[in-house]
């Protein structure tokens, strides 16, 4: 599919003309803006520093060589995809630049000579979220393991830094209402899949006609996962219901419910939270937020945990708790009990004190009766008990009536 056809400029649609053919341009140009940013940008916001007589771009320029190489050698063997390639090309462009920022005391210009002060300073200098480091430190080892540097076999060196842990957000019964609300064509599909059932992202977008059964009101859903992910079929939200029917009327049992890539879809999400006032609030909304929202709201309303792990596709129970935060709801709670329980012990009433003076003791409790030992020997039709048998071992004698009276 070719670039969409150059409107005069005075026509209503010029500016959205122009505006499909930037974001053509984009899809073919690279990864989206959000996720990759393009290494001009990053480079015209991060200028290279400099140290001692001249600046570090030039020691650097054997660096991005090895880089092309490196990046072309993994495309031959076929083993990755383009996405990661694009994302590795990426990363390791920009190590140049993050040497700078950090300012390691001993420098490098080839990935034979990076040290291990590189990664040390980074863990100490740089705030990123643990996935952050987990992806450069990724793709960084695979380049010096190819280079042949030992630094990328010792595995030692790319510990993970603790960092902190990561907030869960998720937006109030009022702030979701008025998001869904706002949220016109696209976007009110988008919303309504991920935050009245419960969807990833990623499942929306998989999301094909013939998966929707308004007949039974159920959808079929394909998880995540490096193999497709699993399937589900879980209920369609009654709200939801008559939004999916009107949009999907007329269109392809194979056609996708919602046309739109992940950065589409993103840029959907920003423009209903801005219509919906959130954003000048300062409250920032994802798609695992709407996610957890489903999740927290529906617990409120009395579904049980099993059938909301049902939902949303969990291996387990004690995934979904901690997911929509209930373990830290739990935690909250007895922590406040706690407090309520020092308070009481602490400083208790003097009508509570004169009621326990008056109190009396608690008697101890009765002994227990012993069971009485049953006799071993055995009893005749008398009711005598008669001796134990003698004789040889592997025969027994009974006792005959007479051996009975004379006992």
């Amino acid at each position: 599919m070719g670039p969409p056809s150059t409107l005069p400029s005075g026509h209503p649609g010029a500016a959205r003309d122009r505006g499909a053919r930037k974001r053509a341009l984009d899809r073919s140009a690279g990864p989206p803006t959000r996720v990759l940013r393009p290494l001009e940008q990053y480079a015209a916001s991060n200028p290279p520093c400099t140290r001692g007589a001249g600046p570090v771009a030039d020691p650097w320029a054997r660096w991005s060589v090895e880089v092309g190489r490196f990046v072309e050698s993994r495309r031959a063997s076929g083993a990755v995809g383009e996405l990661w390639l694009r994302r590795m090309t990426w990363e390791l462009e920009r190590v140049p630049r993050l040497w700078c920022s950090v300012e390691p005391a001993v420098a490098a210009s080839s990935p034979h000579d990076l040290p291990a002060a590189y990664l040390d300073a980074l863990r100490h200098g740089k705030k990123w979220e643990k996935p952050t480091f987990a992806i450069h430190f990724a793709a960084l080892r695979s380049f010096l393991r190819w280079a042949g540097n030992p630094l990328g076999a010792e595995s030692g060196a790319w510990r993970l830094p603790s960092g902190e842990p990561s907030h869960r957000r998720w937006l109030t019964r009022e702030d979701f209402l008025s998001l869904y609300t706002h949220a016109r064509g696209r976007a009110r599909v988008l919303v309504g899949l991920e935050g009245l059932n419960g969807l990833r992202r990623v499942e929306v977008l998989r999301l094909r006609v013939k998966d929707l059964f308004l007949s039974e009101a159920t959808l079929r859903v394909l998880g995540k996962g490096r193999n497709g992910g699993k399937w589900r079929r879980i209920p369609l939200h009654p709200l939801l219901a008559p939004v999916l029917e009107r949009w999907v009327r007329g269109k392809a049992p194979d056609a996708r419910i919602l046309e739109a890539s992940r950065s589409t879809a993103d840029l959907l999400l920003a423009g209903a939270a801005r219509a919906a006032g959130l954003s000048a609030r300062g409250i920032r909304v994802s798609h695992h937020d709407l996610r957890r929202t489903f999740g927290r709201l529906a617990a409120r309303a009395g579904m049980d945990l099993v059938q909301i792990k049902n939902l949303f596709g969990h291996a387990s129970v004690d995934m979904t708790a901690h997911y929509i935060g209930l373990d830290a709801d739990e935690m909250r709670d007895g922590l406040r009990r706690l407090t309520d329980h020092l308070r009481a012990g602490r400083r208790p009433s003097r009508g509570t004190t004169r009621a326990l003076a008056r109190t009396p003791p608690r008697r101890p409790d009765p002994p227990r009766p012993v069971a009485r030992r049953r006799p071993s020997g055995r009893r005749s039709r008398r009711g005598a008990r008669s001796t134990p048998a003698v004789g040889p071992p592997g025969r027994r004698r009974r006792s005959t009536s007479g051996e009975a009276a004379l006992h």
